[in-house]
């Protein structure tokens, strides 16, 4: 019986260890586009390559583009799903682009999933910042839209769904107590899944 192997695994470590290289060096030199580049090439070979792909979100960054960081933390979040490092970027960068509910549900889940880490209580500090923001968003939107404000006083949960917004209980509770009319007409708040 004869055996042949493939020199292809070879290859391909050899062409890791390559662009690894390069991305390093691009990081370490701070040439975001180069690292971009660099980081493309490897993701290539090694789709799940985790530090090609948090090298990514990074120089993605520091050249402003946010919603691409955005998408790359997410994409690491599916290869490292337990890191809250990465939720807590993750939640970062949607506050930087203004998705206060998104980046809301994040710190919620950092909360939730890690109660005793040191950062878990800056967390817990973010999510009653962004109800508060949130809710006076809510607010001004409701004094400036007459249709909004109708809506938010009939049905209070599609409102703020329809509109991008998500409170915790507590935020959501503190909202309806400063709508007229809403403690009577609305329904029970049913919990939701994140």
């Amino acid at each position: 019986m004869n055996v042949q192997f493939s020199p292809a695994p070879a290859r391909d470590a050899r062409e890791t260890a390559l662009w690894r290289d390069r991305v390093e060096h691009s990081l370490r030199a701070g040439s975001w586009n180069d690292c971009i580049a660099a980081c493309h090439s490897l993701l290539r070979i090694a789709p799940r390559h985790h530090f090609a792909q948090e090298t990514l979100a990074t120089a993605l960054l520091q050249l402003g583009e946010i919603e691409k960081a955005i998408a790359a933390v997410q994409r690491l979040l599916e290869i490292s799903p337990r890191d809250p490092l990465h939720r807590l970027r993750l939640a970062t960068l949607l506050q930087m682009q203004e998705r206060p509910g998104q980046s809301l549900r994040e710190f919620e889940r950092i909360a939730e999933m890690y109660p005793d880490a040191p950062f878990s209580e800056d967390a817990r500090e973010a999510i009653e910042n962004l109800d508060r923001l949130q809710t006076q968003q809510i607010l001004l939107m409701a004094a400036e839209q007459d249709g909004f404000r109708w809506q938010l006083e009939r049905d209070p949960e599609a409102a703020l769904e329809e509109n991008g917004f998500y409170l915790t209980e507590n935020g959501f509770e503190t909202l309806r107590q400063m709508i007229p009319g809403a403690e009577d007409e609305a329904p029970p708040r049913a919990p939701r899944m994140h």
